[in-house]
């Protein structure tokens, strides 16, 4: 009898510790990686490419009315990344607060110009804002060292 209870306490206990990572999982500000490449030939300079693209979504009300993106390229020579470069920021257009989800796709690519000794990545980075300009949440992306 001990025994038994022994073990549903701790299939109790597994099932809670669980609940922490499947609440993680249905956040309201989401962003998924769509694409994430990186290729030595081909591009259009024909050295290559790296190419990330993600995927905001928020669900249900959870206050966002826009999206705002930012993306950089970074470089590194084998100590650290650094940013080589950006985009200009990127807005999504305006939704409501209500119970329907609304997403935003940005892709960005980068094709090698030279033959570069170094590593390259992109980073990109969504900020879930609501009307009044307010950061509800921030996603950071980084794509693959390449």
């Amino acid at each position: 009898m001990r025994r038994l209870s022994f073990f549903s306490v701790l299939i109790a206990l597994a099932g809670a510790l669980a609940l922490p990572g499947a609440a993680a999982a249905s956040s309201a500000f989401q962003v998924a990686t769509k694409i994430d490449h990186c290729q030595f030939t081909g591009g259009a300079h024909g050295r290559g490419y790296v190419e990330l693209k993600v995927r905001a979504r928020e669900v249900g009300t959870s206050g966002t009315n826009y999206f705002l993106v930012l993306s950089q390229r970074q470089e590194s020579s084998g100590l650290a990344f650094g940013t080589a470069a950006t985009w200009p920021k990127e807005t999504s257009s305006k939704f409501p607060n209500n119970s329907t989800s609304y997403f935003h796709v940005t892709d960005r690519r980068y094709d090698f110009t030279k033959n570069d000794e170094v590593s390259n990545r992109l980073v990109i980075t969504v900020k879930f804002k609501n009307n009044a300009g307010d950061v509800l949440a921030t996603r950071t992306v980084k794509g693959s060292a390449c």
